[in-house]
């Protein structure tokens, strides 16, 4: 069964690595839908083909197997995220500084309750990577490397315009942040509206910014 919130959320089109026909991204539509729903092992060629209107068949025009499809999936994920996140013009002082960091949570909360699936589905790809393939894995990995920089990225501007403590450790605050969200994410999934999402991860940013403040 597709979540009645996977169905709902509306999702802005963006376009994947290479260029895709229009079939291509009805099949991934179907894809990202029931990987979310059933994870990797559960979601088989034949019942993608079902969920798309298609043969199986005529799967193997478009993709060479199931790990191709979960490739297209994870890269049109990433895609979309990758739009919203798309960075602003840095912030020159601190009071903007703060609201910048605040604003990055603020859009990960928003994030989730737009497309609940998505927090479903990343978790998913991040357990199940080791298990599908060393191509799966790979990119995973690389994709983390890249989240873990723009982290580190936002902090090292604090540090240079004097908001954050100097002697703060760039790659340990950049994996805090990191782990920080992806925890609250599992508690939102698992206790939906009953945790705050929004005010957690607001909550969790301003303790950042109290811990690793220049002023203390």
């Amino acid at each position: 069964m597709v979540p009645k919130a996977r169905k709902q959320a509306a999702r802005t089109p963006a376009p994947p690595t290479r260029r895709r026909g229009t079939l291509d991204l009805v099949l991934i539509d179907a894809a990202m839908d029931l990987f979310a729903s059933y994870g990797y092992r559960g979601t088989s060629l034949a019942r993608i083909a079902r969920a798309a209107g298609v043969t199986k068949g005529a799967l193997y025009w478009h993709f060479s197997d199931k790990e191709d499809f979960f490739l297209a999936v994870l890269d049109r994920v990433m895609s979309e995220w990758g739009e919203v996140f798309a960075a602003p013009a840095p912030a020159s002082d601190l009071p903007g500084y703060r609201e910048q960091f605040l604003r990055v949570f603020d859009l990960c909360s928003e994030v989730n309750e737009k497309n609940p699936w998505v927090s479903r589905l990343t978790l998913i790809i991040a357990l199940e990577s080791h298990k599908i393939g060393p191509r799966v894995l790979r990119t995973i990995r690389r994709i983390n490397r890249q989240q873990l920089a723009s982290w580190r990225e936002l902090v090292e501007r604090g540090k240079k315009i004097g908001a954050l403590d100097a002697n703060l450790d760039l790659d340990w605050a950049a994996t805090q942040c990191f782990s920080g969200l992806v925890g609250l994410e599992l508690l939102w999934y698992l206790h939906g509206p009953r945790f705050d999402i929004k005010r957690s991860f607001r909550r969790q940013a301003r303790e950042f910014l109290r811990l690793w403040s220049a002023e203390k």
